[in-house]
């Protein structure tokens, strides 16, 4: 059953970090910090960029990843300032190679002493960072891997000695993005792994802790597409109140090109098969798409990095970017935990071209629900625009 697209109000969109000299992206590869109040810590990545090759705006660490600064922004109104001055810088992937294997190798030594920190507390915060470790490989590809750096004041410092997060047997590449850790009475906390022997042939993973963040451990997979071409990843882990734990997920190039979910009632351990969550002949955006000459590729999937977010009010709404014109942020909604859900509503549909995506939120005390994300629009730079966060606050009606 499809419910009709959900009403949005109050939109307002705003810019958290843009310069035409810097490319701003991927804020969901970082975790978000809200503390029910007015206050909201967003990571993003952030590097100099000058829009001349592809390779300036290239996503890996060959592109603006190993030029970039992971950085730290906050707010204490909601979302409608941003003080320089607040502003921290958890690592730096432009450092040279052997200055970070150096920084990096305290998480191998057994004699360093780590600091006290109580992930159950609202205050902390895990950054699963992807560096560079290793010299490229004939095709020009540098070694990476996965490190936990947690904080336990709300972002405003960082340890130094970060914990290994190991790929599980057999497998060679992991990473975990920034989607909230699922967090159960007993303390142990539950995070979605993207695993493989390659970003193209990766599984979904859950691994956990149960010791605050000094390891993690793998634990099950969660989905594995049947078709040898295709992939689940951009996974984001829900706990329902009843126990329930889902997981949604975005599916490519094999059994399906969509927003899909499962779930576990076992904490994690086995796994629902995935249904999609969206489904064609509702769609809000084909009118859309007769209002301007879009100049920007029409190929590949529609999706991209679905994000899940529980409302007070104990309706579901997942944010995601499309990357296909009509080029924006769309949501669709559940009002009955998972079991169906609404078409599409468009949140905003003015991108310049499809680069786009990777969508954080929270619930703001009156029930608003800020966002943000990297955003692409034109003013002259090259490929399509600026590549900057923006934000949206708005209301489900």
């Amino acid at each position: 059953m499809r419910h009709p697209a959900p009403a949005l109000a109050d939109l307002q969109h705003g810019r958290l970090c843009y310069s035409r000299e810097r490319m701003c992206a991927h804020p969901r590869q970082c975790p978000i910090y809200h503390d029910g109040e007015g206050e909201i810590a967003v990571i993003h990545h952030h590097a100099p960029c000058s829009y001349r090759a592809p390779s300036d705006i290239g996503h890996g660490q060959t592109g603006y990843k190993g030029r970039a600064k992971i950085l730290l922004q906050r707010s204490f109104d909601n979302g409608a300032t941003w003080p320089v001055d607040e502003e921290v810088v958890i690592w730096d992937d432009s450092l040279p190679l052997e200055e970070k294997r150096t920084l990096l190798s305290q998480a191998d030594q057994s004699d360093v002493s780590r600091e006290r920190i109580d992930l159950s507390s609202p205050d902390s915060m895990v950054y699963f960072a992807r560096p560079a470790t290793g010299p490229e490989d004939d095709e020009g590809n540098p070694a990476v891997e996965c490190f936990a750096f947690r904080s336990g004041d709300r972002g405003a410092t960082w340890e130094t000695v970060p914990t290994r997060v190991s790929p599980p047997s057999g497998m060679s590449y992991i990473h975990i993005d920034g989607a909230p850790l699922a967090k159960f009475p007993d303390g142990s906390q539950l995070a979605i792994a993207t695993c493989g022997p390659s970003p193209a042939t990766s599984t979904l993973r859950i691994y956990g802790t149960d010791d605050h963040g000094l390891s993690w451990s793998h634990i099950a997979e969660v989905h594995r597409d049947p078709t040898a071409q295709g992939r689940s990843t951009y996974g984001a882990l829900l706990l329902l109140p009843g126990g329930r734990l889902q997981c949604y997920m975005l599916n490519l190039g094999g059994q399906r090109d969509a927003i899909q979910m499962n779930h576990s009632d076992d904490g994690g351990y086995s796994w629902t098969t995935p249904k999609p969550i969206v489904a064609w002949g509702q769609s809000p955006w084909r009118s859309l798409s007769l209002e301007h000459a879009w100049s920007g590729a029409r190929r590949g999937p529609r999706y991209r990095s679905p994000w899940p977010l529980r409302l007070k009010d104990g309706r579901i709404l997942v944010i995601f970017g499309r990357r296909r014109p009509p080029f924006g942020i769309g949501v669709i909604v559940s009002e009955d935990d998972g079991e169906t859900w609404s078409a599409e509503a468009v949140l905003r549909a003015d991108a310049s071209d499809w680069d786009l995506g990777y969508p954080v939120a929270v619930e703001l005390k009156d029930g608003r629900v800020f966002t943000t994300y990297y955003y692409m629009e034109e003013d002259g730079n090259s490929f399509g625009g600026t590549r900057h966060i923006a934000s949206t606050i708005f209301r489900l009606a």
